[in-house]
């Protein structure tokens, strides 16, 4: 398959179009924490001129200095403040009580930056459902073992294996580069999850092109998380782009995959 080929193909069978990248309905709206010092005047002219320029943020708190400086970590996406402040876990911007063009475009950026990308990760991403595979089996193989993993956990009916199996059968969803993205021809799943599968030595994909897929997402979708689900899409046009098969093959376990993820994301971990 060629590239473009390919995230074509993903676009359609994973049920979202590349021109609608993340226009799927769902918005995470980046928090915000305020620190300053100021009065109650300057504090809400800094609220008005904030929500003006950024109306998609949502100012979740403001606190003093003392309170920040007490904090171990800020729960927040990040934090705007009119004081010097120490760094946490969590980027700073410094204001003035009218923000600078150079001050807005770095809330503008922040505000940008796509929270829901780790956010995905970690709520879909398991450690208990990422497996590296040290020993030969056969798709068919795995789907079983997986299927019968994910029912046993209440995550997918019975019928889950042969829809898998049934979908599979039309195409293969084995998309290039050895990465294979198998899911049912339906939203079967009661809850969403990304099972992923390391297969270094490869597994047998397509008998009649003797393709191998090294790399498997196995999708479990529900229909209630179905619009949220579908950012990780973008994940998956990554690795396809960036050829990462080599990469997230030389994971360790759950963490090294999701230091790849994130740094292919953008992400900080």
């Amino acid at each position: 398959m060629n590239n473009q080929y390919e995230l074509g193909y993903l676009a359609v069978h994973i049920g979202v179009g590349l021109e609608r990248n993340y226009n799927t309905g769902y918005t995470r709206y980046p928090q915000v924490l305020i620190v300053t010092d100021a009065g109650n005047s300057t504090i809400r002219m800094i609220e008005s001129n904030i929500i003006r320029e950024f109306h998609q943020l949502k100012l979740r708190n403001i606190i003093a200095l003392c309170e920040y400086q007490q904090l171990e970590s800020v729960d927040e996406n990040f934090i705007i403040t009119t004081v010097r402040l120490t760094e946490k876990n969590k980027p700073i911007v410094k204001i003035a009580p009218f923000p600078t063009p150079y001050q807005l475009e770095q809330i503008g950026w922040l505000a940008m930056i796509d929270r829901t990308k780790p956010y995905i990760l970690e709520r879909f991403f398991d450690e208990k459902y990422f497996m590296i595979l040290k020993r030969k089996i056969t798709q068919k193989a795995l789907f079983k073992y997986v299927c019968k993993k994910l029912e046993t956990d209440g995550y997918v009916p019975k019928n889950f294996y042969s829809s898998l199996i049934e979908r599979e059968a039309i195409v293969s969803t084995l998309l290039g580069k050895g990465i294979a993205l198998p899911h049912t021809l339906g939203l079967v799943a009661h809850k969403t999850v990304v099972v992923t599968i390391l297969a270094p030595d490869g597994i047998e994909w397509d008998k009649e092109k003797k393709e191998m897929a090294n790399v498997i997402f196995l999708l479990a979708i529900s229909k209630a998380e179905y619009e949220e689900a579908m950012i990780i899409y973008d994940l998956f046009v990554t690795f396809l782009r960036e050829k990462a098969t080599k990469r997230l093959l030389n994971s360790q376990g759950f963490y090294d995959f999701q230091v790849i993820a994130k740094d292919s994301l953008g992400c900080s971990v």
